[in-house]
């Protein structure tokens, strides 16, 4: 089945990683295998990462959000000073588990602040956001379950999974993330609402035997701006998280990041991330892999 044939398409990525102080873990190499999957999961908007897994021992953090910030002992604290929102207790145990990655300062460069046109390019890894200079093959196909109620999309995905569908990579989103104002009265819930679904998906994999064989790799279209706005949320911004869950991952953790400056810049292009998983998860041919270098995490 072609992909172009099963609903829609799309992309994910980023760049070089260096992780000085993250944990390895005890993985075996596998070679790429036919039945591994991949869900995408969009968090659309623009989430704001720094109040998603948050720096609260960085003091910068709370100077320039005054009124927005996490307080520092509402955090559940991770590692290196390093914790996340409240609303994420569901993903605890799955970094406990050493089942969870966080990249940061994932975008391409010259960030579009366009949500579609930056949307597009996430999604087929082009810098134009052309469908036909996609970064999977026409071969790999691809479920997209667009704007759909992202609950029951989990539990569809996760049925298919199970069942043995051939489907490669499944696409999901969840809304609401442009948060320029009152931004806690809606981020609040809605991280919450990603933690439940995420939890419940990892553990009906790892019930049904096909954990091993899934990547979950959370994205949003850009980042938000470090300094709060007067209306008590946040503006569009540039670099932002990456999450990364299975129970293969070679690399754990939480990436280092200082912040300096009222914005957060890209430092790792998103579309490594994108060839590594082609590469080396879904043995896929790429037009990625001659050019983005395949990360140390697969």
């Amino acid at each position: 089945m072609k992909r172009r044939d099963f609903l829609k398409q799309s992309g994910m990525a980023s760049g070089i990683l260096l992780l000085p102080s993250f944990v390895q873990a005890a993985v075996s190499s596998t070679p790429p295998s036919a039945g591994r999957r991949v869900v995408f999961i969009r968090l659309q908007g623009g989430n704001d990462g720094l109040n998603t897994v948050i720096p609260y021992s960085q003091e910068f953090y709370y100077q320039q959000r005054p009124q927005l910030a996490i307080p520092a002992d509402e955090v559940l604290p991770a590692s290196n000073g390093w914790g996340f929102h409240p609303a994420l207790q569901e993903l605890m145990p799955v970094y406990d588990r050493r089942q969870l990655l966080v990249l940061q300062q994932v975008g391409y460069p010259d960030t579009d602040l366009s949500h579609y046109h930056s949307g597009r390019i996430w999604r087929t890894g082009c810098c134009q956001g052309l469908e036909t200079n996609h970064w999977l093959p026409a071969s790999v196909a691809v479920a997209d379950y667009g704007e759909q109620d992202f609950g029951p999309s989990l539990e569809d995905i996760t049925r298919r999974i199970i069942q043995g569908d051939t489907t490669a990579v499944y696409h999901v989103a969840l809304d609401g993330f442009d948060t320029h104002q009152f931004q806690r009265v809606q981020h609040d819930p809605l991280l919450a609402t990603y933690a439940c679904g995420v939890r419940r998906l990892l553990q009906q994999l790892e019930e049904g035997g096909q954990l091993d064989n899934t990547l979950v790799v959370t994205w949003s279209e850009f980042g938000r701006s470090l300094t709060e706005n007067v209306r008590r949320g946040t503006d569009h911004g540039e670099g932002n998280q990456v999450h990364i869950f299975g129970s293969r991952l070679k690399q754990w953790g939480i990436e280092p990041c200082t912040l300096s400056d009222g914005h957060l810049p890209v430092r790792t292009d998103f579309r490594s991330v994108y060839a590594t998983i082609a590469r080396r998860w879904l043995g896929a041919d790429s037009r990625l892999n001659d050019r983005f270098p395949a990360m140390g995490w697969l």
